[in-house]
């Protein structure tokens, strides 16, 4: 239970915590504590008085206690939920701005739906932490001012009652230990499901495509197995929690009535007392209960909050640094290796990017060349030897500044959900002119199709950009690149999955934006080498070769293979045009 509590607090260190809200919560609660005792002890008076005749001022002073009652309990429910909300909405930004700042490592391990449950149920369990707690000591309080109260109208069925209290000992160790396994089994389990959902419904074209229902239909129900296993195991954790309950309150009747009944035989026990002690032992058993049951959801939930504390605890990617404001320089890449886990990728590569010039990078699949482009974004860090800026580490510069100094078109979802302008000028800090957006969408090739479009500038994207053809959200990311006017570009197979208008339409673009910038591309076709100042050559995570398109051509038997493909594609593609 300490090591819960300890992850817990650890969730909420440099967080606004509203104090007011909880201030004024814990008061409104434990006034509430008292009026509820007050109320039952004038329903005692009452009812010995009602024997002769109904003192007035007691009935006025019960149907006050039951107004005040009752406005307590609707703002004890909208103050709690006020600041159980603002406390959510700390516990999700602050998850939120430690996931952009973790290093791209860390998504191997675990996909985007399951980090979406992270921030929303996960993030939400972690947020009743101060909840839980004041619910415990107001239950508390309010049973020893139950408590209190009993002695008073009868002291040897107090002490009787206080023979519940093992009962609910037992019953919360045993509530809170298995409350904890099955919630942290439901979470893993609803996590799972939700990414193979989320994976598969993007997927149900190709599903349908293959012939595949009858398999995923397996899958799913494997899936929707567990899931129902472990809400089998969680409802009986609830059941636990019940059939204590029941077993606290059969109890507490006994002692009140078996007790009771001989007492007001020797007359040492008033009716009306007896049935206010009745109450008052109902409301102190269901004040214990209520402890047992807070226990167990803190336990309950600490499954979830192992899995936001994991991610708050991990180390963030370095970004200290000093700025670039240096002069262009080469991009040097010396003996350097990376591995994914245990899968090596790269094996002791060195290679030049020269500034100012274009270097093509072309290799089969598998061959390092995107994860090479992840190095030098320093997504990655390499796990031995260096990339050097001219002669400087790279890993010397800021982050911010070094990132800042490049411009990624990548060929996977280029445009995010907004409108056109919004993704051109995404990641723009200054403030940028009309005249300046337009120039950029023109050289970007864009500015035409954009403005044959409704709403202009104004269009929304759609989802991954799903309102404009693969070609046209190329030549919007070539815009954005172009207004950051960046000194280094980085191409990863920008033209690749495109038909041969769009590429056409996209490749007189990147020349735009390559003109006098040091340039750093993966080609997967001939023709987006033959104007590279360099071509380099990777397989199976090493350099081939290196140099010129022409010297490859006599040298180099794979780039000779590539180059004589690429070329027998193109002209069958012309061939394929006339014929249409």
């Amino acid at each position: 239970m300490i090591k819960i509590f300890k992850r817990y607090t650890r969730i909420f260190r440099n967080i606004r915590i509203p104090w007011v809200l909880l201030l004024l919560l814990v008061a409104i609660t434990v006034i509430r504590s008292h009026t509820e005792v007050e109320s039952v002890s004038l329903t005692a008076s009452i009812i010995d008085a009602s024997q002769s005749s109904i003192k007035t001022d007691e009935l006025v002073r019960y149907i006050i206690f039951l107004v005040l009652n009752s406005v307590l309990n609707i703002g004890s429910t909208y103050v709690g939920g006020l600041f159980g909300h603002k406390l959510n909405l700390s516990v999700r930004m602050k998850l939120w701005n430690k996931m952009m700042r973790l290093p791209t490592k860390y998504y191997d391990g675990d996909n985007a739906s399951r980090l979406v449950t992270r921030i929303t149920t996960d993030a939400d369990s972690a947020s009743q932490y101060f909840q839980i707690w004041i619910n415990i000591f107001t239950a508390l309080y309010a049973a020893v001012v139950a408590f209190q109260k009993l002695y008073k109208f009868q002291a040897q069925m107090a002490t009787a009652i206080l023979g519940v209290l093992p009962l609910v000992a037992g019953i919360t160790v045993f509530y809170s230990t298995t409350a904890y396994k099955a919630s942290a089994k439901t979470k893993h389990t609803l996590a799972a499901t939700m990414g193979y959902l989320a994976e598969h419904v993007r997927g149900l074209r190709l599903i349908k495509s293959f012939r595949m229902e009858g398999a995923e239909n397996r899958n799913a129900e494997a899936h929707f197995n567990k899931q129902c296993k472990a809400d089998i195991l969680m409802s009986f954790t609830g059941m636990i929690e019940l059939v204590g309950m029941q077993a606290i309150g059969c109890i507490s009747i006994v002692i009140s009535f078996v007790m009771g009944g001989h007492l007001i035989s020797t007359g040492a026990i008033t009716v009306g007392k007896l049935i206010g002690f009745y109450t008052l032992s109902g409301l102190f058993t269901i004040r214990a209960v209520s402890i047992c049951s807070n226990l167990g959801t803190f336990s309950k939930n600490a499954g979830n909050v192992d899995k936001v504390s994991e991610i708050l605890e991990s180390e963030d990617e370095s970004v200290e640094g000093m700025d670039m404001d240096v002069a262009d320089d080469d991009i040097v890449v010396e003996n350097v290796t990376f591995a994914y886990q245990d899968a090596p990728v790269l094996k002791d590569i060195s290679c030049v990017f020269p500034k100012g010039k274009i270097t093509a990078v072309v290799g089969t699949n598998g061959a390092g060349k995107t994860t090479l482009f992840k190095l030098l974004e320093r997504m990655y860090q390499p796990d031995s030897g260096r990339i050097l800026f001219g002669s400087t580490p790279i890993n010397e510069f800021s982050l911010s500044s070094w990132r800042k100094s490049l411009a990624i078109v990548a060929q996977d979802k280029p445009l995010i959900s907004g409108t056109v302008k919004e993704n051109i000028l995404y990641g723009i800090e200054r403030t940028v002119t009309d005249d300046e957006l337009i120039h950029a969408a023109k050289m970007a090739n864009a500015y035409d199709f954009i403005m044959e479009t409704p709403d202009g500038f104004d269009t929304q994207t759609g989802p991954g950009g799903s309102n404009f053809s693969g070609g046209q959200q190329q030549c919007i990311a070539i815009a954005r690149a172009m207004m950051r006017n960046p000194d280094y570009l980085l191409l990863d197979e920008a033209t690749s999955n495109l038909d041969a208008v769009s590429e056409r339409q996209v490749t007189n673009a990147l020349r735009n934006l390559m003109r006098g910038r040091t340039t750093v591309m993966i080609a997967h076709k001939y023709s987006a080498t033959v104007f590279a100042d360099q071509v380099i050559v990777m397989e199976d995570g090493r350099i081939q070769d290196a140099g010129t398109p022409g010297e490859l051509l006599k040298r180099n038997a794979y780039y000779r293979t590539f180059a004589g493909e690429n070329i027998e594609e193109e002209k069958n593609e012309i061939k394929n045009r006339k014929f249409i």
